[in-house]
Formats: C-alpha cells, structure tokens, sequence
C-alpha cells in the first residue's frame, strides 16, 4: 500500500500531448507529400513525345532548382501540380458589379 501512494500516477487522459499532435502531423505531411515537393512555387504541364509518358509536370521551386515528372494522362499531371502547389487567394467580389 505504501509503495502505491509512492508511485504518482499520471491517470487516464484521451488528449494527446502536443509532442504526440506534432509528430502526428508531421507523420501526415510526409504521407501526402510526394518526394519532398511541397515548397513547390508554382508547375507547368507540357506534352512530350516519350514512350513512357505523354505528359510532364515542371514544378518551380523556392530556390530556383526545377524538376520534372512524367504522367501517362493530363489528369495525373494536374492533380499532382494542384496537390504541390499553393492555392491562389480568393478573388475579392466587393467591388464587382454589373457594367
């Protein structure tokens, strides 16, 4: 009984540290990034005439270093510049009227 009152016990909590929440996301990030291309600035899709692929994705990067990756469909190509890339802002409407 003595060795009980001793020991402190941390008790029962269902929140998680914020050591725990960070390597969570961090965990998250690197499953949905792509080979380490999340800073990517911006991305340009070209057609090129390759037998393994009929498109390729050009993404920009911080600094300045581009690189390349090849997709069988235009779709693919897209999706991946849209994961990698920042979404534009959103368009202000304030001043929109009919002219």
């Amino acid at each position: 009984m003595a060795d009980r009152a001793k020991q402190k016990s941390r008790g029962f909590t269902a929140f998680r540290s914020s050591a725990e929440e960070a390597e969570i996301k961090r965990g998250k990030q690197r499953e949905l990034n792509e080979g380490g291309h999340m800073s990517c600035t911006s991305g340009r899709i070209v057609a090129v005439q390759d037998g393994r692929a009929q498109f390729k994705a050009i993404m920009s990067h911080g600094d300045g270093e581009p690189s390349e990756h090849l997709f069988a469909t235009m779709a693919e190509a897209e999706a991946f510049v849209r994961r990698n890339t920042p979404r534009p802002p959103e368009r202000d409407t304030t001043y929109d009227h009919q002219g």
